[in-house]
């Protein structure tokens, strides 16, 4: 499935350190291939840590299928792969701040359901911030 698969490879190191902090002892979701911890995506979201610099790969974003994409790797719940998702700045950006629009959450759980991971695997605090119809609840605030 393009934009969005399990990741399977002896490479990946799950315990690799955050790369900003250096806060090490659980496998960290990783952006552009550098592991960031939850406290660092959330600093980098409310705009008060540094800003994140990647080069872009010429691949399609998984949601709305833009070139020029960041990889997204996350480690599901109760899984023993992680999963990988390709996605422009803006989706990015809205799923770490968890600004998802409907229609794109709802894509993002059609093709985790695809590959036999559910939402509830990935997106921890789902209830705490989508209603069951995926409208948000209460999105991270915009930075100043």
């Amino acid at each position: 499935m393009e934009g969005l698969r399990l990741v399977t490879g002896e490479d990946l190191s799950p315990l690799v350190p955050c790369c900003r902090c250096a806060a090490a002892g659980c496998p960290w979701d990783r952006v552009a291939g550098k592991p960031i911890c939850p406290d660092c995506q959330e600093s980098l979201v409310v705009g008060e840590g540094p800003p994140l610099i990647e080069r872009v790969e010429g691949r399609v974003c998984a949601i709305c299928r833009q070139t020029g994409t960041l990889r997204y790797l996350t480690y599901p719940l109760q899984s023993e792969r992680p999963i990988e998702m390709d996605l422009c700045g803006h989706h990015l950006r809205c799923l770490l701040s968890r600004r998802l629009d409907r229609l794109a959450q709802k894509q993002l759980e059609q093709m985790l359901r695809k590959i036999g991971v559910t939402v509830k695997q990935v997106f921890l605090l789902h209830e705490a911030f989508y209603d069951e119809k995926g409208r948000p609840l209460q999105p991270v605030p915009e930075p100043y």
